[in-house]
């Protein structure tokens, strides 16, 4: 059973939350509840690391990789705008060993260096 405290304002406080790596809304709809100075759920924010559906897709075919600002590190570094699914197979190309990390997060953030090396697409957003 799962029990949700009522806002007392916004009731079960539903949101849409957007996806961690394509910034896209989920399919789905969270209930806060009530929330810290029973405040109403913030909207368009990034809720947890789960990716969505459409992410899950392109995690099965390949390793979604998204460019980042140099120097940036952590679980969310400054994006740049690039990002792209690449085969597995071309990856192992220039990673190693076998059992490297990105192999199994299906993910990966770039720095633009290295993404410029690569020489992978970039869109530029505003």
């Amino acid at each position: 059973m799962l029990l949700l405290r009522l806002s007392e304002k916004h009731g079960v406080n539903p949101a849409i939350p957007l996806c961690f790596l394509c910034g896209k809304e989920k399919n789905v709809v969270l209930l806060a509840g009530r929330l810290l100075n029973d405040e109403e759920a913030p909207r368009n924010v990034v809720w947890d690391y789960e990716p969505c559906d459409e992410c899950k897709a392109y995690m099965e075919r390949g390793i979604i990789l998204i460019s980042v600002k140099d120097g940036e590190t952590g679980d969310n570094p400054h994006r740049t705008g690039g990002w792209c699914v690449v085969r597995e197979e071309a990856l192992r190309k220039f990673i190693t060993p076998e059992n490297h990390p990105i192999f199994k997060k299906r993910m990966a953030f770039l720095e633009d260096t290295t993404w410029d090396k690569l020489g992978l697409p970039k869109e530029e957003k505003i």
